[in-house]
């Protein structure tokens, strides 16, 4: 697929952060490609629909925590309560979906994101937001394995030090983020996770997707939640789904409900919420009461409150 057939495919779900849909049945044409493009850079610039996301006590950091197997830098924004009131703080990692490499803006310059950081730190939580390697529709997931260890290598180094709480460690996946949560909660990780939120997201390689088609059966089995749910069982681990009610990623939904079936047949511990008639990236997408009801939920999650 060429690189403005992707971002055509991409922008139709605005964030850039799922798995693309389809192959484009035709060639587009000039003016398309360039509607594409302009609608991609446009979702880059899509607010968080809270009011948080206006907050002015937080501080925003930039730290280098390792290098990618090319050698460049991965870069963490750690957003952080002003002030702190010296108690340990506990922290969030954000993991965003897969995107092609050709896509021009990462996701952590995405104004979605940075009102992450800001509703976070403004609830009195620390945020960590990177980029990862994961892709789309080949999923590289070992590659973002090794950075997203990297990040927690360093957090379990430098965090006690800044005041953030290694023990009280979160994660919020968007997306083909959920493609992360099964290796997320494996023992070898640098940290824990105890908590993990999970919005609009991909439970495992969606079948008949371009992903599906690039996939090994191994790799799917390890990053499938249903595959998993036994070995969470037994963890404990603290689950909060997000779900839209109104996704149109093709067979996204069917993937999720099977895998929430699943999760209750295995005995896992979970929360779901569905905010009806909400599309896939809602969260920057659709302003409504459902969705800060949402957003809060997940705030007061990863405030443990």
């Amino acid at each position: 697929m060429k690189i403005n057939e992707r971002l055509a495919s991409l922008a139709l779900v605005a964030a850039l952060s799922a798995p693309v849909a389809s192959h484009a049945q035709t060639p587009p044409t000039n003016d398309a490609r360039a509607q594409a493009i302009a609608r991609y850079i446009e979702a880059t610039k899509a607010s968080l629909k809270h009011p948080l996301r206006d907050a002015t006590n937080v501080d925003r950091h930039s730290a280098e925590v390792g290098k990618r197997s090319d050698g460049t830098p991965i870069v963490i924004d750690l957003t952080l309560p002003r002030p702190s009131g010296g108690k340990p703080i506990p922290v969030v990692l954000l993991l965003h979906g897969g995107l092609p490499d050709e896509a021009s803006i990462r996701p952590k310059a995405w104004q979605v994101f940075r009102d992450w950081g800001t509703v976070l730190a403004a609830s009195g939580v620390a945020a960590v937001m990177f980029d990862h390697s994961l892709g789309v529709p080949r999923r590289r997931l070992d590659q973002a394995l090794g950075e997203t260890d990297a990040v927690l290598s360093w957090l379990a180094k430098e965090g006690p030090g800044r005041g953030l709480d290694t023990q009280r460690l979160g994660a919020f996946v968007f997306s083909a983020g959920g493609l992360f949560v099964p290796e997320l909660l494996n023992e070898s990780r640098p940290l824990r996770f105890d908590r993990i939120a999970m919005f609009y997201p991909s439970t495992g390689v969606v079948p008949g997707s371009p992903t599906a088609a690039v996939t090994d059966a191994a790799l799917t089995t390890r990053m499938s939640l249903s595959a998993a749910a036994k070995r969470l069982a037994s963890q404990r681990v603290q689950l909060l789904i997000l779900r839209g009610g109104g996704d149109a990623l093709p067979g996204l939904l069917k993937l999720l409900d099977e895998t929430t079936a699943d999760l209750l047949a295995a005995d896992v511990g979970f929360e779901l919420i569905n905010v009806p008639g909400a599309p896939h990236n809602f969260d920057a997408a659709t302003d409504s009461e459902d969705v800060r009801a949402a957003i809060d939920r997940a705030l007061a999650f990863a405030a443990r409150r």
